[in-house]
């Protein structure tokens, strides 16, 4: 062995008492396993708290200002595509059919409501997952998937259609509707006694898509009691922004809704206005910003440190106190 070897092992910034002047007990023995055993839980304890993330909200006033909002929806109509339409309407005067092939697929009724069927990913309640979770799963589903939409189509009365996709939209208030052709828009006219307005809604949110978010109107199913139905959803959304602990961040929304429904014996019962689904949606003016919070290395081994050595320190001084109390007794 060298001599810096040599030198490094006799090197003790601490002195000890030689064996000759200590004296062993069974209680000192035993009070050492015990202060062992306590510093291994204190150890466990402060890195179970190091490694838990923490999470704050904070609420301020919604100063974002940029023009678009996704619109993330996958729902079932028990109608044939080829008899209703959907469409999007703002307040800024914007409207447009979203009647495209990419969005809407001919599915059988039997197929159509086979809960989940075609969702990607598995479904978690958020409270159970942390923001940097929530982040990397949105990041990985942007949008709703549409290559693999089932197309198999079943006889003309058991037909139903699918509806699936993601679009940008104005950051207004607006209005998302699904009709029957020919009422409230042009086109061939659809006979109240062929429309079907029961549906299923798998996905509806607004913002950037992230599966594990459980939404008020997700996987829910509505019954219309009669062909001619007018289903109304009231969305009130709340601009939602997540920032992890790497200060990534998700800027998506969450959403509360009130519904309405009101069954209809005839067309002339609704005033001239269309049946059909509408889901009218507005935005709040409150924010909500979720931050994912967690210690620093360093704050963890200046908490263990002091825990460690404080427990050891202490049960030093009890140790030694209660030995002096029982020789001054006997």
């Amino acid at each position: 062995m060298s001599a810096w070897a040599q030198a490094i092992a006799r090197l003790d910034a601490f002195s000890k008492v030689d064996s000759a002047y200590q004296a062993r007990s069974p209680s000192g023995g035993f009070l050492s396993v015990v202060v062992l055993l306590a510093m291994a839980l204190m150890a466990a304890s402060e890195l179970r708290d190091f490694m838990r993330y923490r999470q704050t909200h904070e609420f301020a006033v919604d100063t974002d200002i940029q023009q678009a909002l996704q619109v993330n929806f996958a729902m079932v109509v028990a109608m044939p595509c080829a008899l209703m339409r959907v469409d999007l309407l703002d307040a800024s005067g914007s409207s447009r059919s979203l009647n495209i092939g990419t969005l809407m697929q001919p599915v059988s009724q039997k197929q159509a409501f086979a809960l989940g069927s075609s969702r990607s990913g598995s479904m978690h309640p958020v409270a159970d997952m942390h923001v940097h979770d929530i982040i990397a799963e949105a990041r990985r589903s942007r949008q709703m998937p549409q290559e693999n939409m089932p197309t198999t189509v079943g006889k003309l009365e058991d037909a139903a259609c699918r509806i699936e996709g993601s679009t940008m939209v104005n950051k207004v208030a607006g209005l998302f509707h699904i009709t029957a052709h020919g009422h409230g828009y042009g086109g061939a006219y659809v006979p109240s006694h062929m429309m079907n307005f029961t549906h299923y809604i798998e996905e509806l949110s607004f913002g950037q898509l992230y599966p594990s978010l459980d939404n008020p109107l997700d996987n829910t199913l509505h019954v219309a009691s009669d062909h001619v139905a007018d289903f109304r959803y009231f969305i009130s959304i709340v601009p939602t922004t997540y920032i992890d602990a790497r200060a990534r961040r998700l800027l998506t929304s969450q959403y509360a809704v009130n519904e309405y429904y009101k069954p209809h014996t005839d067309l002339s019962d609704l005033g001239g206005r269309p049946p059909g689904i509408f889901l009218e949606y507005g935005l709040e003016s409150i924010a909500v910003t979720v931050r994912e919070h967690r210690g620093s290395f360093v704050a963890f081994i200046v908490r263990l440190c002091s825990a460690v050595s404080g427990l050891f320190v202490t049960a030093g001084i009890v140790y030694h106190a209660a030995a002096r109390f029982m020789n001054a007794a006997l």
